[in-house]
């Protein structure tokens, strides 16, 4: 069993989830957090600034239970992999992001099922429990709902037009 946390690569600290991961009463172990740009270090945690691509991509896979920020990218990943992760959205009232465009995703995602919706740290404690349950149960589907497909869509494209930018190919 494994916990992998992930509060994605924003600029903003995001210390209201990461805070509430030490309070909570057990997680499985062990805890991978990736932190971002927030400070974090706690015994008992693995904890990492910054991943590549690949280690996240495994480690989302290999995880048995997600937590992360509402992130488009990291959510996307997750559904891929075939998880229900916990997402807990950034708030711009808290100067965690610049808008509250995490909130809305968040909330989309939860309608569908495909996700679990912490809207702050005192509900994070029944979406853990929510989402092992829904883990156990074996609810997790592999077809994207049409927005998640639609958003992966983008960033693929995005992400291709970067790399290409970089290689010194015009788009």
């Amino acid at each position: 069993m494994t916990t992998f946390v992930s509060v994605g690569n924003a600029t903003q600290p995001f210390d209201r989830l990461l805070e509430a991961i030490l309070r909570l009463p057990s997680l499985p172990q062990p805890v991978i957090v990736q932190h971002g740009h927030t400070r974090f270090g706690a015994p008992g945690f693995d904890a990492r600034p910054f991943l590549g691509m690949a280690e996240f991509g495994e480690l989302l896979a290999s995880a048995d239970l997600l937590i992360l920020h509402a992130g488009a990218g990291s959510v996307i990943h997750a559904l891929r992999a075939g998880k229900i992760p916990v997402v807990m959205p950034r708030r711009k009232e808290f100067g965690e992001h610049l808008d509250d465009h995490q909130v809305e995703f968040g909330r989309v995602l939860a309608d569908t099922g495909k996700v679990v919706l912490a809207e702050g740290p005192d509900q994070l404690v029944c979406a853990v429990e929510e989402a092992l349950r829904q883990q156990a149960a074996g609810r997790v589907q592999g077809s994207e709902p049409p927005l998640v497909k639609m958003i992966g869509d983008v960033l693929g494209r995005c992400e291709s037009r970067h790399k290409d930018a970089e290689a010194g190919k015009s788009w």
